[in-house]
Parts: structure tokens; sequence; C-alpha cells
């Protein structure tokens, strides 16, 4: 198994058992924010039913407040290169394939750059909070 599709899988396994609204942010670890360059970015957002928001960019990725996340009237399966995210560049998929959605980063970095190697891949998780409930 080479690097990428290593890669790949442990992003499956970071989806799988974790809450709805789990955000992984991916990009490069030396991003420097004061430096106007192209950078090359991804994100998974976890939804319900088992679907996963993944986003591509070439420029940083902003963590998007969901008013919920439904999956309802979604198209799945589909690249979408409208307006909607105005930080997404390079489109976005929304699907329950877990492997396809780790696939679609992972050829976003090896395909576009944005990394060295594999090593100077930066990875960041965001979990939901989950608020205090009383009897």
């Amino acid at each position: 198994m080479d690097a990428w599709d290593a890669t790949a899988n442990w992003l499956v396994e970071s989806m799988i058992g974790n809450p709805v609204g789990l955000i992984v942010d991916l990009g490069p670890s030396n991003y420097d924010p004061d430096v106007d360059d192209e950078v090359i970015n991804a994100q998974l957002h976890k939804l319900d039913d088992g679907v996963v928001m993944v986003r591509r960019s070439r420029t940083v990725l902003e963590q998007r407040r969901l008013l919920d996340h439904s999956v309802d009237g979604l198209t799945l399966d589909t690249w979408h290169h409208d307006d909607l995210f105005d930080d997404c560049t390079d489109g976005y998929l929304f699907t329950a394939d877990l492997r396809l959605a780790a696939q679609a980063c992972t050829a976003w970095f090896r395909d576009h750059g944005g990394v060295d190697s594999l090593d100077h891949l930066g990875c960041s998780y965001s979990m939901p909070d989950t608020l205090p409930h009383t009897r």
C-alpha cells in the first residue's frame, strides 16, 4: 500500500465512530497566513446518515457553522461548482462513500501539490460541542 492509500485509510478511520458535526481540515503543516500565496486545502464535514461533505480549495477553508446536518434533498456523489461557499474554489461533494471522500482529499494534494510530501500534510480535527442536559 502506498502512502497516499494509507492516508486515505486513515481519513476513513477518522470519520468512523466520530459524531455528526466533526470537521477534519487538511493543508500544508507549514502554512504561513502572512504569505499571500495559493494554499491547497481540503475539508471533511460529517453530516447525518453517514454522509460527508468534502470541500476543496486553493485558499484557506473556513469551518462552516451549518444550521443543521440533515442530508434531505442533497444530491450525492456529484461535484458541485457553484458559489454556495465563497471560500471553496474547487468544488464540493456530498457522499456516503467514506473511501470516495478520503480519496477526493488525498488526490487533491497528490495531483495539485500543496505539500512536498505527506510528512508536510497538516491535519486538525474540530469536534462538535455537546450541551449539558438536565432532567
